[in-house]
């Protein structure tokens, strides 16, 4: 009996990300922009500085919308320590006739906590993404070697410091 609960689990975390047939949603995907792309990744730095990264959700559409359809999204923040519910940001877009995608960049705010987050997105009345993450301590910035002086000429003095 626990393993078809646990072979249950896997299959709808496995289709977790791909919406319903009838969706006007072919593919729904959270993580990180980079390079055109949306990299899933099931851990996010925490970067404050857009510049640096930007993380949101990109809904891909089966072709060109035919009508305005809504968006809508949930964020749910980790468990408070004291208890009670989980804090969330919410937000809400509609998306015009012809679009064939959306992209949808959220921020970090310097309040929101590491641990585990969720996302949740519905477009035009159905669910098209339910991904839990863990937000986590951005990496230390790159360090920068000190720039070379510049070469002198022979026999030049150097310069006055």
């Amino acid at each position: 009996m626990k393993r078809r609960a646990l072979l249950l689990t896997l299959l709808a975390l496995a289709g977790a990300c791909k919406p319903r047939t009838d969706s006007v949603v072919q593919e729904a995907k959270f993580g990180v922009f980079f390079g055109g792309q949306v990299q899933q990744l099931k851990e996010i730095p925490k970067e404050l500085d857009a510049a640096r990264q930007q993380h949101g959700f990109r809904l891909t559409f089966r072709g060109p919308l035919s009508k305005r359809i809504d968006v809508r999204w949930e964020i749910s923040l980790p468990v408070p320590e004291k208890g009670g519910p989980r804090p969330a940001h919410v937000g809400q877009t509609s998306v015009a006739p012809g679009q064939t995608m959306v992209d949808v960049p959220l921020v970090f705010r310097p309040s929101d906590p590491l641990g585990a987050w969720h996302a949740k997105v519905v477009a035009d009345g159905q669910v098209v993404l339910d991904w839990d993450f863990f937000v986590v301590t951005p990496p230390p910035p790159p360090k920068t070697a000190p720039k070379p002086l510049a070469p002198r000429a022979p026999g030049s003095a150097p310069p006055n410091l």
